[in-house]
């Protein structure tokens, strides 16, 4: 009897072992040991190097502010041809439009010569009864005056061009920005007819958003593409200005590039403006590292004995595959999880793997 009770003791304890042994050879029961899941994540080393980032912007050529210059006439006139097209290169004394003067100026004119012939008459009348004593020193400075008046106004007209030359010549060579009148138009006395801008006087205007201003300082260097005629080359240009204004209708800063001159840009055409920057001597870690957090900023995750450490860090310069942290507690060869940390939270417990 007793003898069977060390057996059934023994097979007991046998069981018991074989149970213990293949409950720790499938892990059954040990994950209540432990303080949760383990995440399974891969790391990268924060590296010390070179790290560029472009920023890109759009644009149109146009005239540097104030100076494009028009053409216009001091007496009302009427367009008889126009002789030029928007856009068009002239050079200096290129005709540009025929006008004559209109109906109201050429009666002006003829007022004018006029009033001068009767002045001149009526002097010559004044000085002749001035010797005889029959007229005095005043009436001879009042008909004097008369005269000089008379004359200043059918001068003034003549120099404005009523009258004469009925062809409308470019002062200087450049392109035709604007033609602002038609054939048959009466134009108003000073209002533009055509406007022209010499090719020097060419720039670009870019926008901005705001929050690539820092990207796009006073005098840093720009490339310009232009975008719809692929076979222009790039010009190098600078950025001349940068307003301290949001354009309501683009929400886009505007920014002014000075471009070589000869530079063969359309006016009105639109371009591409790149900016390179560089830092020589980032803390560079693998875009995925980096994760948004509500707080508009960004976080990164190291392992410190098996743990999850969450870092707060700002970004700097940025490409498509690697960004530049900016932070006091990380350095340089420091592992940061690339792979699997969108899961994770302070304090978790992860495994490392292997890149496959």
């Amino acid at each position: 009897m007793k003898k069977n009770r060390i057996i059934i003791a023994v097979i007991a304890l046998v069981v018991i072992a074989l149970i213990v042994v293949v409950l720790k050879r499938f892990g059954i029961g040990e994950g209540e040991k432990k303080t949760g899941p383990i995440a399974q994540v891969q790391v990268a080393k924060v590296q010390r190097k070179v790290i560029s980032e472009k920023t890109i912007v759009y644009g149109s050529v146009v005239a540097q502010p104030g100076k494009t210059h028009s053409v216009s006439v001091a007496f009302e006139t009427r367009v008889r041809h126009i002789l030029v097209a928007p856009g068009q290169f002239v050079q200096e004394n290129d005709p540009l439009t025929e006008i004559e003067p209109s109906p109201a100026a050429q009666l002006q004119m003829q007022q004018a010569k006029n009033a001068s012939e009767a002045a001149q008459k009526e002097l010559k009348q004044t000085r002749e009864r001035f010797d005889l004593k029959l007229a005095t020193n005043q009436d001879l400075s009042a008909a004097e005056k008369t005269a000089r008046d008379a004359e200043a106004q059918l001068t003034t007209l003549q120099r404005a061009g009523a009258g004469g030359d009925n062809r409308i010549r470019a002062g200087q060579a450049g392109v035709v920005a604007k033609v602002d009148v038609q054939d048959g138009q009466i134009v108003p006395a000073g209002n533009p007819l055509i406007e022209i801008v010499a090719e020097n006087e060419i720039e670009v205007k870019l926008g901005v958003e705001a929050e690539d201003l820092p990207a796009v300082p006073p005098g840093a260097a720009i490339s310009i593409f232009p975008i719809n005629d692929p076979t222009a080359s790039q010009a190098e240009g600078s950025v001349r200005l940068i307003t301290r204004r949001i354009d309501p209708a683009t929400r886009l800063v505007d920014a002014y590039v000075s471009v070589p001159e000869g530079t063969k840009l359309l006016l009105d055409g639109y371009v591409r403006g790149e900016v390179q920057h560089t830092e020589k001597n980032a803390l560079v870690v693998p875009r995925s590292a980096a994760l948004p957090n509500e707080s508009r900023s960004y976080d990164i995750f190291t392992v410190a004995d098996g743990k999850a450490v969450k870092h707060a860090v700002k970004l700097g310069l940025q490409n498509p595959d690697e960004v530049q942290i900016i932070s006091d507690d990380l350095h340089e060869n420091d592992s940061v999880v690339t792979v699997g940390n969108s899961e994770l939270e302070e304090g978790m417990a992860v495994e490392v793997q292997k890149e496959k």
